[in-house]
């Protein structure tokens, strides 16, 4: 296994500066599932969730305010605030820095010191120190209101259960669960600001490689991986087969191959013919 090999299961996020989207982008979903949260005695918080372009969305307070709409995204590094967010709520961010490492993209990102700022789920505090950044682009190119994100430091402190069927994200202290269903356990390995897990990929040559995968639940394919492994993989005549295609990631645009792949095993999980995205790595 190659400590290198970067997957992503799930497509990046994005930014436009200067342009000032209205909250009409907000679909009228989100507004009707605001802040119906419910915490049984198990101490879990289950807070409805909006599923909108392959992206979760959930209604958040800030400040004790209601009426903000958080994206959950588990490979941001960091929690988010929008910048427009921030001043919408009476803070003034320092100047804009650029940053390298930051997110997918051919521009720079720019980011404020961070803000403390309360953000609660159903009346519970779940992130307090938010790094303002301004996501007009990312609602721009996706058509819905995100007040800001749910990062990593929010995953590291707390269970998230996504339940599709029921439209329910459920939240419980990672120091109170204890798993009790019949699904498959799949153990993290040690990642800096993500959450990596390690699967399985087979090729068309039915050759199989163990891999360090990045989990994103802010991004909208089902696998990205950096071309310069694809000799490695064995994966050179699936990139012949594949499309060009432009995605979108914090960083602005950035060009993808579209194709798909054999095989993705995660634990005794496995899903035939995944599609996948092939990336330049890309320096900013």
């Amino acid at each position: 296994m190659r400590r290198g090999i970067i997957l992503s299961l799930a497509a990046m996020l994005c930014v436009m500066p200067h342009a000032d989207p209205s909250r009409k982008l907000q679909p009228k979903s989100v507004a009707d599932i605001s802040m119906n949260a419910s915490e049984p005695s198990t101490g879990e918080v289950a807070i409805p969730f909006e599923y909108f372009k392959q992206h979760i969305y959930l209604p958040v307070a800030l400040q004790g305010k209601l009426g903000f709409i958080f994206m959950l995204d588990s490979g941001a590094s960091r929690n988010i605030l929008n910048l427009r967010t921030a001043r919408q709520l009476g803070l003034h961010p320092g100047n804009m820095e650029p940053e390298k490492n930051v997110g997918f993209g051919y521009e720079r990102i720019y980011v404020a010191p961070e803000e403390n700022v309360s953000v609660e789920l159903g009346a519970v505090p779940m992130a307090h120190t938010l790094s303002v950044m301004d996501l007009n682009k990312f609602e721009l190119h996706f058509s819905h209101v995100t007040d800001g994100m749910l990062g990593y430091p929010f995953f590291l402190h707390h269970v998230v259960k996504v339940d599709f069927q029921t439209k329910l994200v459920s939240i419980y202290s990672a120091d109170r669960y204890v798993y009790r269903g019949f699904g498959i356990k799949v153990r993290s390995v040690p990642g800096k600001g993500s959450i990596v897990v390690r699967v399985t990929l087979a090729s068309d040559r039915h050759r199989s490689h163990r891999l360090d995968v990045i989990v994103d639940t802010g991004s909208n394919v089902s696998l990205l991986l950096y071309k310069n492994f694809l000799r490695t993989l064995d994966l050179e005549q699936n990139l012949r087969q594949s499309v060009p295609a432009k995605a979108v990631g914090l960083n602005g645009y950035y060009q993808i191959q579209q194709g798909t792949v054999d095989s993705l095993q995660i634990g005794d999980v496995e899903t035939r013919n995944p599609t996948v995205d092939f990336l330049e790595k890309m320096k900013i």
